[in-house]
């Protein structure tokens, strides 16, 4: 009988060590989501309580009665978010539209301006609207936005509005940055064919300096998701973070009974016209894991010097808390802590 005890102890330890046991706990996307919503939570309450920490330079400059010009209610599907630009804000904008009613040809037409063409048909709502949406237990709306390491969203601003403008809008802000820092335009050169040519691209560094410096220059490109969507009044439900598009997106639409049927869900649609189509990239691996981070922004921040680095992080600071986002990595590259 002792023996028996034995061999059964042996061949419990054998099992053990030798069968496949299931992977550690992972959590649940709505455990992630609710973690990322209390996180957000207590940053606000802590911002309430204490104010902005004086040496982040975010701090709200919005106007109050522009604060909610971002946010766009879904009757339909009860959803109600808000818009940051450079954040799949053009994949989204076309799936409101879509959901609105309006046709791929009118959409097409309207790409520069999707948001004037989504403003038709979901008005501005007002705060007290909002209130009444948080507070509407019988049918809560879905309250959720979008965001990404703030600077990759950062240097993304520069890539595709300074290197590669698509307005004249941008192209002549070029001129403004040479003035800002250097104290003189720019001029457009001439061809020789005798037309003008643009004026030279800025260097990221000067990019980064105009934004520091004209804190009234509160372009939607690269102003703050604390300045744009008031997060702490908003108070979203879904965080959706570019890093885990797929997945939390996929989070989203179950919660919403939304379909991916062209009539409810048209983003799985061909081509990639629209930024943010089924992005899934991961910036955030360990520390040391550079292969796997976004080359362009470690490239483009190794540019700037140390001291406008930290006054560029001072910036996004909030950012960088309200939605728990590691800048360390970015520090590791100066020496600082």
């Amino acid at each position: 009988m002792r023996w028996s005890a034995v061999g059964s102890l042996v061949i419990c330890v054998v099992l053990v060590l030798v069968l496949p046991w299931p992977l550690p706990y992972e959590q649940s996307v709505e455990e992630i989501m609710q973690e990322r919503s209390n996180h957000l939570r207590e940053q606000c309450h802590t911002i309430l309580t204490h104010g902005t920490n004086q040496s982040a330079s975010g701090a709200r400059t919005s106007k109050p009665q522009s604060l909610y010009y971002n946010y766009f209610y879904q009757p339909r599907f009860q959803m109600l978010w808000c818009s940051i630009s450079k954040v799949a804000s053009s994949s989204w904008m076309y799936q409101f539209n879509r959901w609105a009613g309006v046709s791929r040809d009118k959409i097409a037409q309207a790409a520069r301006d999707m948001k004037a063409l989504a403003r038709m048909y979901y008005p501005v709502p007002t705060r007290a609207d909002v209130e009444q949406m948080k507070q509407n237990v019988a049918l809560p709306a879905i309250r959720f936005l979008l965001v990404r390491d703030p600077m990759d969203r950062f240097v993304s601003a520069y890539e595709d509005l300074i290197v590669r403008p698509q307005s004249d809008n941008y192209r002549n802000l070029r001129r403004f940055i040479f003035r800002e820092v250097y104290g003189v335009d720019s001029p457009a050169g001439t061809a020789e064919n005798g037309t003008a040519t643009p004026p030279p691209v800025p260097s990221f560094s000067d990019f980064t300096e105009f934004v520091l410096r004209r804190t009234n220059v509160l372009d939607p490109h690269w102003n703050t998701y604390y300045n744009l969507c008031d997060p702490c009044f908003l108070q979203p439900t879904v965080i959706i973070k570019l890093e885990t598009y797929d997945r939390d997106v996929a989070h989203l639409l179950r919660l919403a009974n939304v379909t991916t049927g062209a009539d409810n869900y048209d983003n799985a649609r061909s081509g990639n016209a629209f930024e943010g189509h089924r992005l899934n990239v991961n910036h955030h691996r360990a520390p040391g894991d550079t292969l796997h981070r976004n080359a362009s922004t470690i490239d483009r921040l190794a540019e700037l010097t140390k001291e406008q680095f930290e006054r560029l992080y001072r910036r996004y600071e909030l950012d960088f808390r309200l939605f728990q986002y590691d800048a360390s990595h970015y520090f590791a590259m100066y020496g600082t802590d």
